[in-house]
């Protein structure tokens, strides 16, 4: 067996823990007692909800529910394995008698839900059962008006878990009153603060007529980017802004053939694209090179209206399932650079070389949001070109600027595209209607910026664009998209369900420890074997696509990281690749041995051993 040594590492956490719940009940007051008497050792409260206890040497985490309930596919089938048989040996006397206190001054028994601990518990021995990151879960169903997650972490850390550093007093006397509290000042609530700017006031009226000199602004703003440029690049991303764009750029350049051979299109699939965004950018994609092809004087080759793709091991898969990350916050959106930057910087790169002078068109206007006009005045200002982050010689424009989202609709109805015979402008504006209140999120700026990525998939309103997009709290698109598509959006509705639910760490989806080089520091961590096997199960149930390269990846990924650390990884996990893929078994047979050979974990506070 392979020995190693893991360390503990104490590490500044921005996590401010804060004395109180977020308000108590009468149930929850009764728990709290409890915990007290037993003797536990409070570390403060995280996230609302979350308290964190030490009890002789174990540290016990309690996730709070209180006068709502918890999502039921998150929490796992439960088994038929009484806590008693895994609290059994003397050196759990302290947290078995807890439970027998909980169960019964409570009036409720606690139920095991499926997990790797217990996998793991189950054999003979297992060294699995060391890792820093194990830990015991059990669920308790008090009343309508409180249900609670108690988790107990079993080794004999120095650092206790979720961000705490240092026990602090309890606040029993307010407790007792069972009063609503106001959640305290030091509380970090930021990564629940989805909604921080007011939904837009715009709409999306269908006018007689623009203003000709509106028109007329962005006709000239595009002469002279075509005559300024050596290649002009227009950023698409399948909503109404940038469509208006491409079909104003194909318009000039139809007048004005000289500047033909400079066009390029650009757009992005991120692997979680809305199907219905999806297949119209798809249908566009097809219908304008066709049509491109025909029109130009010397063709429109397939490979100038161009989709990218984030790599095999950067997905929203791979990222999720197979390096456990949280799905996208307001505060954590790893999906912006992955998905979108980097495939469309890549591209970038590879198609245009350093010598030529390039602009990146984008479909951005002032009056969509108040973040899209402070990002359009810093770049932009009062000058005509904006730098472009990528490289010298790369630099954009965004032509329609001024526009409204009225302007907007009223010319994609009231001007038909060159293409509108095989596939009009108003398949688009069917979509909008559907979807109300839809927002663009905009493929230009992510691939210049991914500052300004991230700004624009910020706000209350829907996103147009992934199905998946957990950073709203509330995706209105896809909720209006369902009426419309419920067999097409439907699975894609539940799942968004349960990926937003799993950034709530109350369901114990997150490991409690973060990753840090060798070693372990205080923090939420990443997501837990269980909740991705639990997440991967209604993946494959509601029937969503996940190729073979990506199961490939994720089982890289889980490889590579997850066993090192001395983590059971459940067969329950392993066997989900047999269900999307029957052949990736026989490809990947070497990958998991049921030998578990893994690493020995200890405690400390220095570096481990190269």
């Amino acid at each position: 067996m392979e020995q190693d040594t893991y360390k503990f590492k104490e590490t500044v956490s921005k996590i401010k823990p804060v004395p109180n719940l977020h308000k108590h009940n009468q149930h929850s007051a009764e728990l709290w007692r409890l915990l007290k008497d037993a003797g536990c050792v409070y570390f403060g409260t995280v996230r609302k909800w979350t308290s964190v206890f030490q009890l002789s040497n174990f540290y016990v985490a309690v996730h709070h529910f209180i006068d709502e309930a918890p999502i039921d596919e998150l929490i796992g089938k439960e088994t038929n394995v009484h806590w008693s048989t895994v609290l059994s040996e003397p050196e759990y006397h302290s947290l078995a008698k807890l439970i027998e206190e909980l169960e019964g001054n409570l009036q409720t028994q606690c139920s095991v839900p499926e997990q790797t601990f217990i996998d793991a518990f189950q054999r003979p021995y297992n060294v699995h059962l060391q890792s820093p990151k194990h830990k015991f879960m059990l669920w308790f169903r008090v009343s309508s008006n409180l249900s609670f997650l108690l988790e107990v972490f079993f080794t004999n850390q120095q650092i206790p878990p979720y961000g705490v550093n240092t026990p602090i007093e309890w606040p029993y006397n307010r407790v007792q009153h069972a009063s609503e509290y106001e959640s305290q000042s030091l509380f970090e609530i930021t990564e629940y603060l989805v909604d921080v700017e007011p939904p837009p006031k715009e709409a999306m009226t269908i006018q007689d007529a623009i203003d000709p000199q509106l028109i007329e602004l962005s006709r000239e703003a595009i002469k002279r980017i075509f005559k300024e440029n050596e290649k002009v690049v227009i950023a698409y991303s399948g909503g109404k802004d940038s469509s208006v764009l491409l079909q104003l750029c194909v318009e000039f350049v139809l007048a004005n053939p000289m500047y033909q051979e400079k066009l390029y299109i650009i757009s992005a699939s991120t692997g979680v694209e809305n199907p219905i965004i999806e297949q119209h950018i798809r249908t566009m994609q097809s219908v304008v090179t066709n049509k491109l092809n025909q029109l130009f004087i010397n063709g429109f080759s397939s490979d100038r209206f161009t989709i990218v793709e984030p790599q095999s091991d950067q997905t929203y898969t791979a990222c999720v399932f197979g390096d456990g990350f949280i799905p996208p916050s307001a505060t954590f959106k790893w999906c912006v650079e992955r998905l979108k930057v980097n495939p469309g910087q890549d591209d970038l790169l590879e198609r245009f070389s350093d010598n030529e002078l390039v602009c990146q068109v984008l479909g951005v206007r002032s009056a969509e949001s108040s973040n899209r006009s402070k990002s359009i005045e810093h770049h932009f200002s009062n000058n005509f070109y904006g730098v472009h982050v990528l490289r010298g010689g790369l630099r954009t424009a965004p032509p329609i600027r001024h526009w409204t989202a009225a302007d907007v609709a009223t010319y994609l109805v009231r001007t038909p595209a060159p293409w509108n015979e095989e596939y009009s402008n108003h398949n688009l504006i069917n979509i909008y209607g559907l979807a109300s209140g839809m927002m663009e999120c905009p493929i230009g700026a992510i691939i210049q910026n991914e500052n300004d990525a991230v700004k624009g998939c910020s706000g209350s309103s829907a996103r147009f664009g992934c199905w998946a997009c957990t950073v709203v709290k509330e995706d209105k698109s896809l909720t209006n998209l369902v009426e419309a598509y419920p067999e097409e959006l439907g699975p894609h509705y539940k799942m968004r369900r349960l990926l937003k639910g799993v950034q709530d760490i109350r369901y114990g989806g997150c490991t409690g420890y973060y990753r840090n080089r060798g070693g372990f520091s205080t923090g939420y961590g990443d997501l837990t074997i269980d909740i991705r096997t639990i997440l991967l199960t209604f993946w494959r149930e509601y029937n969503l696509p996940l190729s073979q390269i990506e199961v490939v990846e994720i089982i890289k990924k889980v490889k590579a990281r997850e066993i090192p650390e001395g983590l059971a990884i459940s067969h329950r996990f392993w066997g989900f690749r047999q269900h999307f893929n029957e052949n990736i078994r026989l490809a990947l047979a070497d990958t998991y041995s049921p030998s578990f050979s893994c690493k020995t974990y200890t405690s400390g506070k220095t570096e481990p051993n190269d």
